[in-house]
C-alpha cells in the first residue's frame, strides 16, 4: 500500500524473493503504475487504486503509507487478506496502528509494526561500520518499553 519512497526501497528485495504477483495500491493509481513500470524487470507487479484490491486475496498486505502517522486507514476493502495471511505496515507506535487493528480484525495469520526493520536497518549499518553486528533482540524490547512508559 502506497508508492512513496519506503514502498521504492523495498519493492525491490520484495520482488527478488519471487512472488507470483505483486500488486501496488496507491490514492494515485499514475503513481502506483510508474513504481510498477519502475521495476516491472525483477517480477510480475502491476498497479491499481485501492478500490483494485477489492478483486483479490492477499497472502501478504504491507502497508508503506503514512496514514497511520495521523492515526488514519488507507481505504481498504474488507476480506483482501487471505485467511493465513500476514500484514505488515512500516511505522510503529506504542500502540497497534490502525492498519495493524484493521489486519487483526480481518483475522491475518501474523501482524507487525516496522520498529524491527528500524532496528534492523541501523545494526546493519553499524555493522557496515564497525564489522559487528550487534544483537538487535535487546534494542527492540527497549524501544518498547520506552514506547510503552
Amino acid at each position: 500500500l502506497g508508492a512513496g519512497g519506503a514502498v521504492r526501497g523495498i519493492l525491490g528485495p520484495l520482488l527478488k524473493q519471487g512472488p507470483s504477483h505483486v500488486l501496488v495500491a496507491n490514492r494515485t493509481v499514475a503513481k502506483a503504475q510508474s513504481l510498477a513500470k519502475h521495476f516491472a524487470s525483477l517480477g510480475d507487479v502491476a498497479g491499481c487504486s485501492y478500490d483494485g484490491l477489492a478483486s483479490g486475496q492477499f497472502d501478504l498486505i504491507i502497508n508503506g503509507t503514512s496514514a497511520s502517522m495521523s492515526g488514519d486507514l488507507p481505504p481498504l476493502p474488507h476480506h483482501i487478506l487471505s485467511n493465513d495471511g500476514c500484514a505488515y505496515d512500516m511505522m510503529y507506535g506504542a500502540e497497534p496502528t490502525p492498519f495493524m487493528r484493521w489486519a487483526a480484525a480481518e483475522t491475518a495469520w501474523a501482524v507487525s509494526d516496522g520498529l524491527g526493520m528500524l532496528v534492523e536497518q541501523a545494526a546493519e549499518s553499524f555493522c557496515i561500520w564497525r564489522g559487528v553486528r550487534p544483537d538487535t533482540k535487546p534494542v527492540i524490547e527497549f524501544i518498547r518499553q520506552s514506547l510503552s512508559a
